[in-house]
C-alpha cells in the first residue's frame, strides 16, 4: 500500500535563550558572561541552525516531498531541537543538561545518514510492514518503535563518532564525569561538590559550543552530501558558513582529547579554566 506524504510543517527559526529571571540561581551569570565572551561562538551555532531552518522550510515542497526525505527530516528535527535546547542550556550554565541533548543530536544526526545513504529502505520496509497501522484490539494507531541505530556511521564518521562517544561518557554517571560538571574545583586533598550549580564555567561553555558547532559543521556536511534530497540551493551559503565556524576552533579554546593511559582510554582536558582570566590548566579523565 502507498502511504502519502503530507506537507511538513516546518518551524524553521532558531533564537537564543531569553534573559533568565533575576531569582534563576546563578544563570543570570552565566546569561551575561555566555553573551559577552563566546558571542561569536553563539551567533555561529544560530546561524548555522538558522540556515538549516531555511534548507528544511524549502524542502516541503511537491517535487522534494519523498519518503526518504520525510524520514530523514524527523531525525534531522530532533538533531536540531536537542542543539537548540542545548545551546539554551550553556546561556543558562545547565551544563549537566547541555551534555546528554549533545549525545543525543549526534545520535540522530548519524541515523539521518545512515538513512539516506541506504536510500532509506529500511524506512520503506517498516512501512510496507506496518509501521503505521491501525490496532483494533487497543482501539490505537500504531507506531511500530523499530529500533534504529547507526553503529556503523558512528563508528566510522570522524566528527560524529568522536564527539558521541565523549558526550555518551560525560552523559553517564562515572565519577570523574561527575565531579567535572560538578565537583571540579575537587583536587587530591579535598572533595568540593556542588548542588544546582549554574554558575559561568569558561571551559564548560567552551566544550560544548564547540560540540555544537562541529555537529552543526556535519549537518552543512550530510545537506551538501544529498543535494538531491534537499533543497540547498547553491549551497554557498552552507559552505560560507561551515568555513566561519570552523575557523572558531583554535588551541586556546578548552577542549577534550582522546589519549591511552597504560592501555586505558582516557580523556585529557585542556585549557580548563572557570574564568576568562584565569591561568589554563590540564585535567585527566
Amino acid at each position: 500500500m502507498s502511504i502519502r506524504i503530507s506537507p511538513p510543517k516546518v518551524f524553521p527559526i532558531a533564537t537564543g535563550a531569553g534573559r533568565p529571571a533575576a531569582d534563576a540561581g546563578g544563570s543570570l551569570d552565566s546569561h551575561r558572561q555566555t553573551s559577552f565572551v563566546l558571542d561569536g561562538d553563539l551567533a555561529a551555532v544560530l546561524d548555522g541552525l538558522n540556515l538549516e531552518g531555511g534548507v528544511a522550510a524549502a524542502s516541503t515542497g511537491a517535487k522534494s516531498r519523498t519518503q526518504a526525505m520525510v524520514a530523514a527530516l524527523g531525525l534531522w528535527s530532533r538533531s536540531w531541537l536537542c542543539r537548540l535546547e542545548a545551546l539554551h542550556a550553556v546561556q543558562w550554565g545547565n551544563y549537566a543538561a547541555a551534555t546528554p541533548l549533545v549525545r543525543s543530536a549526534a545520535d540522530f544526526q548519524a541515523s539521518m545518514l545512515y538513512l539516506l545513504r541506504t536510500g532509506a529502505a529500511e524506512w520503506q520496509e517498516w512501512l510496507d510492514g506496518g509501521g503505521i497501522a491501525i490496532a483494533p484490539e487497543h482501539h490505537a494507531t500504531q507506531f511500530a518503535l523499530h529500533a534504529f541505530r547507526a553503529g556503523e556511521i558512528l563508528a566510522a564518521h570522524e566528527v560524529l563518532g568522536p564527539l558521541y562517544r565523549v558526550a555518551t561518557d560525560l552523559s553517564l554517571s562515572h565519577f570523574g564525569s561527575t565531579l567535572l560538571v560538578a565537583g571540579n574545583e575537587s583536587g587530591p586533598d579535598h572533595v568540593a561538590m556542588t548542588f544546582g550549580d549554574r554558575d559561568f564555567h569558561m571551559g564548560l561553555a567552551e566544550i560544548h559550543l564547540g560540540w555544537l558547532t562541529d555537529l552543526g559543521i556535519a549537518q552543512a556536511d550530510a545537506l551538501r552530501e544529498f543535494d538531491a534530497v534537499f533543497e540547498i540551493g547553491d549551497g554557498h551559503s552552507l559552505q560560507g558558513w561551515r568555513e566561519r565556524a570552523g575557523a572558531l576552533a583554535t588551541t586556546s579554546r578548552c577542549r577534550i582529547e582522546p589519549v591511552e593511559v597504560d592501555g586505558v582510554r582516557r580523556y585529557l582536558v585542556h585549557n580548563w579554566r572557570r574564568e576568562p582570566r584565569s591561568a589554563p590548566k590540564r585535567l585527566l579523565l
